[in-house]
This record gives structure tokens, sequence and C-alpha cells, in this order.
């Protein structure tokens, strides 16, 4: 891909590569992700401060999330997942366990009193300098600018299979850069 081709272009073939990587995975290899995930994410720097955290509940092709909802319940923590509100992502708190349960029921939203919060994110392809490639309508983009201009303290940590890792990520001026990431390998960036 050079350095002159249109970057939308370049980053609708990233998505197209990446989806071919993770349609050759098994269910069980985004299962034992889920469950080797949920095991680490205690060791997340900061996580005894964290208040809430949000997650997302998992697609098919995404590392299976229920362990990690698990996790989060088990540690006595808040739990929030996404709802596609218009063109923003609304969080609301869940009770539920598991992740493969749809969209939340409506009920608490996620408030100013609810930080600091870990923000799980999910994305397509993730880099080593912790740039994100989402599906395409900057969700997570938009949501993290608003924590930012709101003040909201939190840490956004990436959630991916190894093959999702790639050496560039192209970026545009409203992509927020990750703190971390977190796959079936661990924390190590090292590791693609």
């Amino acid at each position: 891909m050079s350095a002159s081709a249109d970057p939308q272009k370049v980053k609708s073939e990233l998505r197209k590569i990446i989806k071919s990587r993770l349609a050759v995975l098994h269910r069980e290899q985004f299962t034992a992700a889920g469950e080797f995930t949920a095991n680490q994410l205690s060791q997340t720097p900061g996580w005894n401060t964290f208040r809430s955290v949000l997650a997302f509940i998992s697609m098919k092709d995404e590392i299976d999330t229920g362990p990690v909802m698990g996790t989060i319940f088990n540690a006595g923590k808040l739990l929030f997942v996404p709802r596609i509100e218009g063109e923003d992502l609304v969080f609301y708190q869940t009770g539920q366990k598991n992740g493969h349960t749809g969209n939340p029921a409506l009920g608490v939203c996620l408030k100013p009193t609810d930080f600091p919060a870990l923000v799980i994110t999910p994305g397509l392809a993730f880099d080593r300098d912790f740039n994100r490639l989402g599906r395409g309508r900057s969700f997570y983009d938009r949501f993290f600018t608003a924590l930012d201009r709101d003040r909201r303290e939190y840490t956004s940590i990436g959630l991916c299979m190894d093959c999702q890792l790639v050496d560039k990520v192209p970026v545009d001026t409203w992509d927020k850069k990750l703190d971390m990431l977190l796959t079936e390998s661990g924390f190590n960036m090292n590791t693609y």
C-alpha cells in the first residue's frame, strides 16, 4: 500500500484483509482467547482503581467477551455495555454475566460518578503504536472524543486476536490512540 494511496481506500483494503484472517479461525479459538484474556484482565495496570468497566458484546468474529464480563462481575466492578443510538454509543449498566445477550435492556446509563473506567474496545486491526481501525462508523472515536471533552478519567484497551495486529494502521486526525492492547498472547506488544 503506497503512501500516496487514498487513506479511506487503504482502510477499506485492510478491513478486507483482517476479515479474511478472522474468517478462517474456529469458534473455539475465539472462546479460548476470551477465557485467556478474562484471566489476564485483572493484571491491567490500574485495575484496582477502576470503578467501572465498559465492555462490548462480542460478535462472531471477535474474542468471546462472555468470560471477560464474568471477570468484571467477580471483581465487583460496574459493567456497562454499548447500544448504538443514532450516531452515538450510549453505555448502559448490565447485570448480565454472559456477553451473548444482544443489546442490553435499557437501564442505568453511564454517568460521571462511574469513572474512573476501563474501556475495553473492539476493532478490526491494531498496530504497535496503539492505533485502531474500527468497522468504519467512528462510534468509538466519537465516544472517546466526548470523554476527553468532558475530562473523564479512563484507560482504553484494545481487545483482539493476534492475527488482527498489523505493522501500521492508517489514521485520520480524529482517530484516537488506545492506551494498551490485550490479545490471546497477553499484553506483550512484541508478539507479532
